[in-house]
């Protein structure tokens, strides 16, 4: 079909060329790059990109403003890697978790400056957080954020935290310095709590998920109203967890080394 079909869109068109110049080697591109592989102007790649990178289908490393696909294209097994079977399987695991602790039990990846939960297992109870799939929430005042920022360094959570920080309770923390310290207790403990920090009545427990490049590429949580967690509970709360988001982890690398 040639591009002065009356039934074609020039613009969408383009906008798949851009996706289709990813399938290439490298992980990132710039627009440079993509103005070469794409054949068109780079001032037209730039709008496209903001356009793709703004519905979630691409994403801006801050670090090097190089693109590369969005967890949107992934899911739909755009990519080589079967995010869909990453899902799948993590649901098991999640499953098991929501059956031993009763509560909601969340799957999360980063896109861009929010937190994108892709998954859920609902509790029993009628009181229950209600977040929803699909939806973007920040990353700084949530432990699922926070885990999914844990492997950031000081200059690229600088680059993506470069205005003030809302407070959404009293509880928020809001300075780089909390963030940072938050983001070190992941490294070294393999988990973080949010009391209170984003809604008040909720208290979520998160893990970083790594892929095979110990890179962090999403992140668990439980979540629940603050009133069902008690000094008797949460430690084991903590450790399953972290057992669960572990068990994630070496499926997430096992599927990507085989595919």
């Amino acid at each position: 079909m040639e591009y002065n079909s009356k039934f074609f869109i020039q613009t969408l068109a383009k906008g798949l060329d851009i996706l289709e110049a990813f399938k290439t080697d490298k992980e990132e591109l710039g627009i440079t790059e993509l103005s070469s592989l794409a054949n068109m102007p780079e001032s037209t790649v730039q709008r496209i990109v903001n356009t793709l990178a703004f519905k979630g289908y691409i994403y801006q490393n801050p670090l090097n403003k190089k693109y590369r696909l969005g967890f949107l294209l992934l899911k739909a097994d755009y990519s080589t890697k079967n995010m869909n079977e990453l899902v799948q399987k993590a649901y098991i695991h999640m499953k098991n978790l929501n059956e031993k602790t009763g509560e909601n039990v969340n799957l999360a990846v980063r896109e861009s400056n929010s937190l994108l939960y892709i998954k859920h297992v609902n509790s029993k109870h009628l009181l229950r957080p209600n977040f929803i799939l699909g939806e973007r929430y920040p990353l700084y005042c949530t432990a699922l954020g926070r885990c999914l920022l844990s492997d950031f360094s000081e200059e690229e959570l600088a680059i993506l935290v470069n205005s003030p920080l809302e407070k959404y309770t009293p509880h928020t923390k809001t300075s780089f310095s909390d963030l940072t310290k938050d983001l070190k207790f992941i490294q070294e403990n393999g988990y973080i709590i949010d009391d209170e920090e984003f809604q008040l009545g909720l208290f979520c427990i998160a893990s970083p998920i790594y892929g095979f490049d110990k890179k962090v590429i999403a992140a668990l949580s439980i979540s629940l109203p603050k009133m069902r967690i008690t000094a008797e509970n949460k430690d084991d709360t903590i450790k399953w967890t972290q057992e669960t988001a572990k068990k994630i982890s070496a499926d997430f690398k096992n599927i990507f080394q085989t595919n």
